[in-house]
């Protein structure tokens, strides 16, 4: 197939100088290129993050590469770790640090205020305090999650027409026609350098700390092993560069579910109303990995429909590790009658692929009523169709592997949140405003919710 721009039922391939592009809009297509293959990483997006922390780190690597530094880190990352080291962490972090804002709400007085919160700008700071213990074996405290909140927020803003982001487009194009995507380096402006710059050390300052202090890191250690064929110096880069990006996937993503979250609550009351029931039975057992999700179903099920709503990672993007062929079906005539074509489709290596959760997630013919936001259908069995289309974590070999640390969040945070909260009804979910950071990821902005002190929280905090 030679055609610069071909379209079918499951995809449409667009080729150009720069390149050739592959929308897929079918589930089916997705499946059969990422989860029957690891495909190769988007090399623009690649080259921006070794430009900026000086290292191939996991989430963009392939190969050998990515498969070791991946062995390294997903068994401190799976369920019943996670349940048993990461979720008390959880729970005592959240409780803190909205006990706080109890306290400001209660005032002196019985009665609680009302206080408005930027939602997203929260999240994140009980985020960055939580994963201080995954990495340097501690929780943060507040005023340090506070600063890495801010300074995390400065280094992976997308900035757009300015001089630099001009230059690198006009440079990343003809690297591409080269053939030399992977050798992009990037300018940065001087804020976001002097971000990451800091960042990168302040990481390197704590990895020092929790050493001196002799504390158990037991992922410290283990990427110690992996990259024990550096040297002292490379062997410190590649953890404090692969400790920046677990920082940077865990808080962005993890911050946005539980704002959109937040904000669909507030919207809907019967949920909210259904949510702080839930969240404030008394809790029937410690945590035990997946038994999490079955002590707080409904819960777990807002946070489901949240991410079947709004797709945190909007765009998966790999390029073709080989040269492969599929089949597309097209609309033709035959004998004057309408029927479906199909044809074999060359996609060379390289070719990028790009898939849209966002179709499967709004189907008409898979969900119905896609735009309403509606927990209870994750509380009935799911069709065949709706599991296959359903993809909040990835599709394939290369899927995030944070999912248990990421779902234990979630349900942990909302649960101390409406512990203590009540929540005012505003809808605000349909202008929502939202931006992509450099890793691509969905960032709602601006979103505020009016709480108050629940019954009972404010005069107990009034009287201490």
């Amino acid at each position: 197939m030679t055609k610069s721009n071909c379209r079918y039922t499951e995809f449409s391939v667009h080729r150009s100088p720069l390149g050739c592009e592959v929308n897929i809009n079918s589930i089916g297509t997705a499946r059969a290129l990422f989860l029957k293959q690891t495909q190769l990483r988007y090399r623009p997006l690649a080259a921006l993050v070794r430009s900026a922390v000086k290292h191939r780190v996991m989430i963009v690597a392939d190969g050998e590469e990515w498969k070791r530094t991946r062995d390294a880190i997903t068994p401190y990352l799976a369920a019943a770790p996670i349940a048993r080291e990461y979720a008390p962490v959880i729970k005592s972090a959240a409780e803190k640090i909205f006990d706080n804002l109890v306290e400001r709400s209660a005032g002196a007085a019985a009665a609680s205020a009302p206080i408005d919160i930027d939602v997203e700008s929260l999240m994140r700071v009980v985020i960055s305090g939580v994963t201080g213990h995954l990495l340097f074996g501690k929780a943060l405290p507040v005023g340090e999650a506070e600063y890495l909140e801010k300074t995390l927020s400065k280094a992976t803003q997308m900035v757009r027409g300015n001089i630099p982001s001009l230059i690198n487009t006009v440079v990343a194009a003809a690297l591409h026609l080269l053939n030399c995507s992977e050798h992009q380096a990037f300018l940065f402006l001087r804020e976001q350098r002097k971000a990451v710059r800091d960042l990168l050390g302040w990481i390197g300052a704590k990895i020092d700390a929790a050493e001196l202090a002799g504390a158990p890191v037991p992922l410290l250690e283990s990427l110690k092993s992996r990259f024990a064929d550096r040297g002292p110096a490379g062997r410190r880069r590649c953890i404090v560069a692969e400790y920046s990006m677990m920082f940077v996937a865990g808080i962005e993503t993890t911050a946005a579910a539980l704002t959109f979250a937040i904000a669909e609550i507030a919207n809907n009351v019967s949920v909210r109303d259904e949510v702080i029931t839930e969240a404030r039975r008394e809790a029937e057992a410690e945590f035990d990995g997946e038994a999490l999700t079955l002590q707080y179903p409904y819960v777990y099920h807002v946070l489901r429909e949240t991410l079947r709503r709004h797709t945190i990672v909007p765009t998966m993007l790999r390029e073709a590790e080989s040269d492969q062929e599929i089949i597309g079906n097209r609309t033709g005539n035959c004998s004057g009658e309408t029927v479906e074509i199909g044809e074999t489709v060359d996609i060379k290596r390289g070719s990028v692929l790009r898939y849209l959760p966002v179709q499967g997630n709004m189907r008409r013919s898979i969900w119905e009523h896609p735009h309403r936001f509606d927990p209870d259908r994750f509380g009935r069995p799911l069709t065949a169709e709706q599991k296959k289309s359903h993809h909040t974590f990835g599709i394939g070999p290369q899927s995030c592997p944070g999912r248990a640390m990421a779902i234990t969040e979630n349900i942990l945070i909302l649960k101390a949140f409406f512990e203590r909260f009540d929540l005012e009804h505003k809808p605000i979910t349909q202008n929502i405003s939202v931006e992509r950071n450099v890793l691509l990821t969905i960032r709602p902005v601006g979103v505020t919710a009016r709480v108050r002190a629940a019954a009972g929280r404010a005069e107990q905090h009034s009287q201490v």
